[in-house]
């Protein structure tokens, strides 16, 4: 025993230092963290629509993140294999003097699922169904989150059900893990639990990737009406992870707009709801809420919230507001895109890009256009005022 102690204290010495630099690489991967007093719009860049790339149609792009090390973008489609296989893709965003010189898609990843299969053709099999929202980096681990709303679906009496899901994958688009989420966020057959097409529709990390938030677009049925023209009461959920455990910890109630013009006929797609969040800071996030309503079908209502998580109040407990009042977070209106004067299409995604000549940081918005032929793939360019 004796004439091996010696190794075994070199071993331990090595363990360590190895253990020491992991810690020390983890900690110099930090998230972005700023203030926002104000953004500037600075620039539109229009992309071809529905460009065919290594023989997928690029359309949908329902959610955007920027990997800086590798000066990279994420772009998650929501095609639900209808189109081409359910994918990300990753492109190249190139500033030039405050404004986007180029938007290049470079590679295309399939999602594949837990089999390690391709997700089936759109209408092949009515148990699966990928609806690709949000997507977003974490640099510690090198993987992807991405978050689908699944379908809930009653036609001619027949159902369809395909409950959401939060999905970590590598990044060959390998499933990794899912998010078990919390009673009451699952479909039902019943006015119970989400609604069709208002799930996890923004995803962001915080606290140097270890925290993760993820907001539903609309109310729960047990939480409030949906918002509607004349009523901004409607209350909808972002709900906080442990990204080391992936168990929720804590749920905030959110107070969603108005929708603000009358819409000309009551249908299904008369909506305002959050289409994506963005950490700022580990107490403040952008909030994006994006409204449409039949009768204004050229033209997308988009406003930008800062909301303060100081103080939040953790509604986990609280099974429905509609029967417990909760405390809604604090928001303060930051743009409203309608100031621009412009054509303002599908937005909803959004990421901090790289930083611009002045030192401020960027942000980068970016279109889902539905794969129609009457939409237009914008990406626009702001600054960001501290």
């Amino acid at each position: 025993m004796k004439s091996i102690r010696p190794y075994i204290i070199v071993y331990a010495l090595f363990a360590i230092i190895f253990s020491s630099c992991s810690v020390t690489k983890y900690v110099k991967i930090n998230q972005v963290e700023t203030h926002i007093s104000a953004v500037k719009f600075l620039d539109e860049y229009i992309m071809p629509l529905n460009p065919v790339f290594q023989n997928t149609v690029v359309g949908g792009l329902s959610g955007i993140d920027y990997d800086a090390a590798q000066n990279q973008y994420y772009l998650v489609s929501d095609d639900p294999s209808q189109f081409s296989p359910a994918r990300i893709y990753t492109a190249k965003i190139e500033l030039k003097e405050n404004k986007i010189d180029t938007v290049r898609i470079t590679g295309v990843t399939y999602l594949l699922q837990e089999n390690g299969k391709q997700y089936p053709r759109y209408g092949t099999d009515k148990s699966v169904k990928p609806d690709g929202e949000a997507v977003r980096y974490n640099p510690v681990t090198k993987q992807l989150i991405w978050s689908s709303e699944g379908e809930r679906l009653f036609k001619n009496g027949d159902t369809t059900i395909v409950q959401p899901g939060l999905t970590f994958i590598a990044g060959t688009g390998r499933f990794l893990d899912t998010i078990a989420l919390p009673k009451g966020f699952y479909f039902t057959k019943t006015e119970s639990g989400p609604r069709k097409n208002a799930l996890f529709e923004g995803l962001t990390y915080a606290d140097h990737y270890k925290t993760l938030y993820a907001s539903l677009e609309e109310p729960l049925y047990q939480d409030s009406p949906q918002s509607s023209f004349g009523y901004d009461k409607a209350l909808t959920r972002i709900l906080k992870f442990d990204v080391a455990t992936k168990k929720n910890v804590a749920q905030y109630a959110y107070n969603l707009g108005a929708l603000p013009v009358k819409p000309s006929v009551d249908n299904d797609w008369n909506v305002n709801g959050i289409s994506e969040i963005l950490a700022v800071n580990n107490h403040t996030l952008l909030v994006m809420e994006r409204a449409w309503a039949k009768g204004h079908d050229d033209h997308t209502f988009l406003k930008l919230y800062l909301v303060d998580l100081s103080g939040a109040e953790n509604e986990i407990d609280n099974a429905s507001f509609l029967k417990n009042q909760p405390k809604p977070l604090t928001k303060k209106l930051l743009f409203d895109f309608d100031t621009l004067n412009r054509h303002i299409d599908n937005f909803e995604g959004v990421t901090f890009g790289p930083k611009l000549a002045n030192g401020h940081h960027s942000l980068i918005f970016c279109v889902d256009n539905n794969f129609s032929k009457s939409q237009v793939q914008q990406f626009f360019l702001f600054e960001i005022i501290p």
